[in-house]
């Protein structure tokens, strides 16, 4: 079998199988509880094989807001970036994506850098036309932080809290919302991986038919 007919089969594989599903815990308002927050698990973007590093994602939501937790293992920070919406992703970062509802024509980007520099955006997505990228949107509620763990093992752990207001819509005990979780890192030897809760089946993160399904719990 042929190089490219395996990269074919791989993709069909990827893309082929059913997208993830996240049960979202409900908190009180500013208080995330990350102890019950169930834990998703990153893999890589293009095969869903499990990658150099592990990365895993939590979340929870109040009335107000969705929490976002990234616990992530790295040996090697490599951002130069220092501005809000740097190209964030040309380096180390961690990315949310968030589609609300799953029919919206519109979805939300948000990057966080290992030195806490965030670039988000809005992206629009009509059916039949080309993906609109407006990196001037800012939700300007926007709270995020990153810690270094060094023991047991070298972890960066990002947190985000997004209000749903910024998002122009809060969801409902019980509502899917669309959402995809990735991670860009260089590795000692400098060689990039890029990983995702929902693989794509290409380097290619704005995939929208293969965010995976996000409950919020009553």
């Amino acid at each position: 079998m042929t190089s490219e007919a395996n990269t074919e089969e791989v993709f069909s594989k990827v893309t082929d199988s059913p997208v993830p599903r996240y049960i979202c815990r409900r908190v009180p308002d500013g208080e995330p509880n990350w102890k019950e927050a169930e834990a998703a698990v990153l893999a890589d973007v293009v095969t869903g094989e499990a990658p150099r590093y592990r990365t895993q994602v939590q979340a929870c939501w109040s009335e107000r807001t969705l929490y976002l937790r990234f616990e992530c293992e790295d040996e090697r920070v490599v951002s130069p970036y220092t501005k809000r919406d740097d190209p964030l992703f040309e380096a180390d970062v961690v990315e949310c994506f968030i589609q609300p509802g799953e029919d919206g024509a519109a979805y939300y980007e948000f990057n966080i850098s290992p030195h806490n520099i965030v670039f988000d955006s809005r992206i629009v997505c009509e059916p039949g036309k080309e993906k609109l990228f407006q990196p001037e949107w800012d939700a300007r509620q926007l709270r995020t932080t990153v810690t270094y763990v060094a023991e047991p093992k070298r972890l960066l752990v990002y947190e985000a809290a997004i209000a749903f207001e910024d998002l122009e819509r809060a969801p409902q005990p019980g509502d899917c919302w669309r959402i995809n979780w990735f991670r860009i890192d260089e590795g000692e030897d400098g060689i990039r991986t890029f990983d995702a809760w929902s693989p794509t089946g290409a380097v290619n993160f704005h995939v929208p038919e293969r965010f995976g399904r996000f409950i919020f719990e009553a």
